[in-house]
């Protein structure tokens, strides 16, 4: 019942939902109390312009994810860790395990067992991204034995808590963590109390340097490309502003 309560409410704290219901109820101000109505939707329409906005996007994003930028190589580790997202599993239509934003941790996961970088592979997220992400790991050439899944994390604190007891009871020193570069501070913040030597390995960035090279351009074209809002950008703006406060959230719970 709690988990309900909490995702109902989580739903007023996305920005496309906010704005929704903001103008939703300056409609029944529009004749009672016109100028709220009035200050109610130039709210909207400045936040709609800010987190459209290509420039704060990119800005935004690539604040967090430029953090922690890939190694030149990795030295070899006990496990390696993925936090799985963006694997759905093959429920009717599909025909198998399909891929979405975030799957390339998977893939990435795959690929650094292959080098043999590590000798198993521990997958940590909710039931059905660990699921999912575990068949196709299989696809992608990984032993079955090899991979340690759980089922149970509904959020990355219980898969701090889940891997805690992993690596006490597999005696884990070493790991290579794979996650989104977007959600790996968050990550490594969670991890910081583990007695865990972490390597850290980005996947799933946002924004190049390309895309940051041509933003900084003053070129007329690309600024004039740039200028109305876009959903994508407003999405990643989010994404962006969601990992800052869940940082701050857990830095200060941390001191309480």
């Amino acid at each position: 019942m709690f988990n309900i309560i909490k995702s109902f409410l989580l739903q007023f704290f996305n920005p496309l939902a906010f704005v929704g219901l903001v103008l939703f109820i300056s409609l029944f101000l529009i004749k009672k109390k016109p100028k709220t109505a009035i200050w109610f939707v130039a709210v909207c329409l400045v936040i709609v312009a800010v987190m459209g906005n290509s420039y704060f996007s990119t800005f935004l994003t690539r604040s967090m994810e430029w953090r922690y930028m890939p190694p030149a190589q990795f030295e070899k580790a006990d496990a390696i860790l993925l936090i799985a997202e963006g694997t759905y599993p093959a429920n009717t239509p599909r025909q198998r395990v399909e891929v979405g934003e975030g799957a390339d941790r998977a893939i990435y996961a795959a690929q650094l067992y292959q080098k043999k970088l590590a000798p198993r592979v521990i997958v940590s997220g909710s039931l059905s991204a660990s699921t999912s992400a575990k068949t196709l790991l299989i696809e992608l050439g990984v032993p079955e034995q090899a991979i340690l899944v759980d089922q149970t994390s509904l959020n990355m604190r219980a898969s701090a808590h889940y891997i805690s007891q992993i690596i006490e009871i597999e005696e884990i020193k070493n790991v290579i963590l794979v996650q989104s570069a977007l959600k790996m501070d968050r990550t490594l913040f969670l991890f910081k109390d583990l007695d865990l030597n972490i390597s850290v390995a980005s996947v799933d960035y946002q924004v190049t340097l390309q895309d940051w090279q041509n933003l900084k351009s003053s070129n007329w074209q690309v600024v004039i490309s740039h200028l109305m809002p876009g959903a994508e950008a407003f999405e990643n703006s989010w994404q962006a502003l969601w990992e800052y406060f869940g940082l701050a959230f857990y830095r200060v719970r941390a001191i309480f």
